[in-house]
């Protein structure tokens, strides 16, 4: 999170959700970007550089606190769709059925909007970066990376973006959020798609994945990784070896380990503050694992309703509130925001206090206990899934 204070711009990395906008708005280069080897990024601020403008602080989604109040009254009453590529092979490649990459592709094609912002794979870590899509520049499925689990800096190329009538923005909610202040002007109409996110992570959560699968990711970075895929939930691959995304991901989102600190100061997992027009989500509770997926699609907005009706290349399956409620996780995305003025160091009651302290020394005990011993039996690490969770239990 960036501040403005007596002439200088200050950093919290506490609450910095690693987006990238600050760099990507700043018209002197006064704001450099240093790799850490947790796989996040430091910012740097070059006073001598700096004119005080302001404009990284304005765009920086962290600076802006959220209410949330009244933010579940409406979930009932939205419309939810099962969603998934009519064609089986792309379906089965794509992270979740593939409505995202076929959303992006096909809403190009058919001239819906005339341009898309969203990631392309690079061949680096983070493997994967900002990219401008236009009419001219179709990307193809495989141009875009399946889902991420280590933080992105989305932002970072957002000046590759020329004026449009329509653009498509993809992301999730922070960096929505960083979109809306520094696209202003960019394109006449913006349709937001927000990625589902309660936690983004730090590279050393695949570090444990790759230490429990056998293999290890080299300090110079020089390494494959592929998340997702090959049916629903899909696979985690790191270099030659691999493990399914059902037991890959167990440990470290079912506890909340090696997430990224401004994850914690952020409770609108589905974008709804940030005006999303639709939030795409795995189906986790809902969906029995298949050769093939589908996505979890949320409806916000009659424009977002309208972009999906448009491609006839997504089946759409129609679903109640009733039935979707599980894989909405609604009584966890509360948790996380009760305890966004305890991470944000404001003045808050006891029980908040005891359930963030309770959360901050959950996560260093698991994350100990997993790093010191990263090549037990998977068994191991699914017994530990099942220990009492701290927060929950006081967050009831």
């Amino acid at each position: 999170m960036l501040n403005y204070d007596k002439g200088k711009i200050f950093i919290e990395r506490s609450s910095c959700q690693q987006c990238g906008v600050c760099e990507a708005v700043c018209s002197k280069q006064a704001i450099t970007i240093d790799l850490r080897k947790d796989g996040t990024h430091d910012i740097v601020v070059d006073e001598e550089k700096c004119i005080k403008c302001q404009r990284c602080v304005k765009c920086c989604p962290a600076n802006k606190k959220e209410n949330y109040e009244g933010y579940f009254d409406s979930f009932s009453k939205k419309e939810y769709f099962l969603g998934y590529n009519t064609n089986s092979k792309i379906r089965r490649e794509c992270s979740s059925g593939g409505v995202c990459k076929t959303v992006i592709i096909e809403s190009l094609r058919g001239g819906h909007v005339d341009g898309v912002y969203t990631l392309c794979t690079n061949d680096t870590f983070p493997f994967a970066e900002g990219e401008f899509y236009t009419q001219e520049n179709i990307p193809k499925y495989d141009d875009m990376p399946n889902s991420v689990y280590h933080s992105v800096m989305a932002c970072r190329n957002i000046n590759k973006i020329k004026h449009c009538h329509r653009l498509i923005v993809v992301g999730t909610s922070c960096q929505l959020r960083a979109f809306n202040e520094a696209l202003k002007g960019k394109a006449d109409e913006i349709i937001r798609i927000c990625i589902f996110c309660k936690q983004q992570k730090t590279l050393d959560s695949t570090r444990f994945l790759a230490k429990a699968m056998g293999t290890e990711i080299p300090e110079n970075l020089k390494f494959s990784i592929n998340y997702r895929g090959i049916g629903w939930p899909g696979i985690v691959r790191v270099n030659e070896a691999q493990m399914s995304w059902n037991r890959a991901a167990a440990l470290p989102f079912g506890k909340r380990l090696w997430t990224v600190a401004g994850c914690n100061v952020c409770g609108d997992s589905f974008g709804i503050n940030a005006g999303a027009d639709i939030t795409l989500m795995d189906p986790w509770k809902i969906c029995e694992a298949n050769d093939l997926g589908e996505t979890l699609i949320t409806i916000n907005t009659d424009v977002g309703y309208e972009l999906l009706r448009q491609i006839p290349s997504i089946t759409l399956e129609a679903k109640t509130f009733k039935e979707i409620e599980l894989a909405l996780d609604l009584k966890d995305v509360w948790r996380k925001q009760q305890l966004v003025p305890f991470f944000r160091g404001e003045n808050c009651d006891s029980n908040i206090k005891r359930a963030g302290r309770a959360e901050q020394r959950q996560r260093t005990f698991f994350q100990t206990v997993v790093e010191f011993l990263p090549r037990m039996p998977m068994l191991f690490y699914r017994a530990l899934c099942k220990l009492p969770d701290r927060r929950n239990n006081i967050l009831k």
